[in-house]
């Protein structure tokens, strides 16, 4: 029964082409606007490589200082976590699997004594950094522990970076330059997308051969400084409400001892889905805010293109209340005719959230400059010549044609049960009049 219903429904699309297409283009637009919106949030989200533990991630990268004596003082500062904030309130955690610092940066590389320089991004880390992140390495290995512990200046690079610099990925025993410093490479991985934000970079190097990486500030108690993110990796799930208090408890006893400046975390550490939306360091992200925005959003985007198509709909089955007439009058029921439409309907709309999906994917590659900046308060300044790429897993994965399905069904619904309701809710005398006359 279903497939004859296709048959016929293909069978009115050619006879109604422009109508068909239309409604095609109709549908196209609102799901292509849903599914950005969908890609972009599981490119943020989900385990993409080489972040592939996000859902066992948690995140912490600011902290806000306030005086102990706040009638006397009532002014606050706030900014990047300093090492000493994060070796006194990250690094002796006991539930969290693994903890992790990094520093970021920016500088020009090259080879020895070769004036043609390429200024690229850095990252400074520890060794269980690349124990937390899942990096595949073309060529040679991480630095070791016993690297990192000696502060030796060795690096990791991208691939793109050792084809850049050597002229082929093998570069493990060649030395190269960074910020004018000689650093012996130990491995090449491939490269990351500039989409992955907390891995993104071209060399990653020990942060102990930073001569003053652990200097304290003389001010605000030395809390606020230049940690880039602190990652905790948790064993699982449930232990994130552990590991947040075990946080907690090490702010309670620093503020307890505190004679000058007390500390706050906004509350911090973060999951993924929230710390890609902490912007500020003096405030934290309202999330219900944030989830009952973008429930709006998404609700107009299917809305909107739902009510036009809904009048299309009307109009449609207007002309077709004499066919539905002479079916009821030999026996069809209104819940067989309702289903007959709406799988009619759900082939036009299939048609449209096929349509809506590659419309989606060409908005995002003339778009990938910037579209990641969607949502945020402030623009990221694109380094130059970076590429942002979307790779294929991020664009075909099983989550993203289940969302386009769902979006089909549920635009479906909208635009074609009101107008088949209002239908056949005429009897059958008045429906065969208008097919007669």
């Amino acid at each position: 029964m279903i497939r004859q219903y296709f048959k016929q429904a293909w069978q009115l699309i050619r006879q109604n082409r422009l109508f068909s297409a239309i409604y095609v283009a109709g549908t196209a637009l609102g799901i292509s606007m849903v599914m950005v919106m969908a890609i972009l949030d599981y490119v943020k989200t989900a385990g993409i490589y080489p972040e592939t533990t996000r859902s066992r991630l948690m995140y912490a990268k600011s902290i806000s200082v306030e005086p102990v004596d706040t009638v006397r003082f009532k002014y606050f500062n706030s900014g990047s976590l300093s090492y000493k904030a994060a070796r006194l309130l990250f690094m002796p955690l006991q539930t969290p699997e693994r903890v992790s610092v990094m520093m970021q940066g920016a500088d020009f590389a090259s080879l020895p004594n070769d004036d043609n320089l390429t200024r690229i991004q850095s990252r400074y880390v520890d060794a269980d950094y690349w124990k937390i992140f899942d990096f595949r390495f073309v060529s040679g290995k991480p630095f070791s522990d016993a690297d990192f512990a000696s502060g030796l200046q060795v690096a990791v690079v991208s691939e793109s970076l050792a084809k850049n610099l050597f002229g082929r990925a093998e570069a493990v025993g060649q030395y190269m330059e960074y910020g004018f410093k000689p650093y012996r490479i130990a491995g090449v991985v491939k490269d990351v997308s500039y989409v992955m934000a907390e891995t993104y970079s071209q060399i990653w190097m020990p942060y102990t051969c930073i001569n003053d990486y652990d200097r304290e500030d003389s001010e605000r108690e030395g809390m606020i400084g230049g940690v880039g993110r602190v990652y905790l990796l948790a064993h699982s799930e449930s232990d994130f409400e552990s590991i947040r208090k075990e946080v907690d408890e090490n702010v309670r006893k620093f503020n307890a001892q505190a004679t000058e400046w007390k500390i706050d975390l906004l509350g911090q550490p973060d999951i993924q889905s929230v710390v890609i939306h902490r912007f500020w360091s003096n405030i934290g992200p309202d999330m219900k805010k944030i989830s009952i925005q973008n429930f709006l959003v998404l609700f107009l985007l299917l809305l909107v293109p739902a009510l036009n198509l809904s009048g299309m709909n009307s109009t449609r089955m207007e002309k077709r209340l004499g066919e539905m007439g002479v079916r009821k009058a030999f026996g069809a029921s209104r819940a067989k005719l309702t289903n007959q439409v709406l799988t009619e309907n759900l082939l036009l709309t299939g048609l449209g959230g096929l349509a809506g999906l590659l419309l989606s994917y060409l908005i995002l590659l003339f778009t990938r400059d910037w579209i990641l900046d969607i949502g945020k308060q402030f623009t990221d300044a694109l380094p130059e010549g970076t590429p942002v790429d979307f790779s294929i897993s991020m664009l075909f994965n099983i989550n993203i044609f289940l969302i386009v399905l769902l979006v089909c069904l549920v635009m479906n619904i909208l635009s074609a049960l009101i107008p088949v309701w209002r239908s056949l809710r005429k009897n059958i005398v008045d429906s065969l009049y208008i097919k007669y006359n």
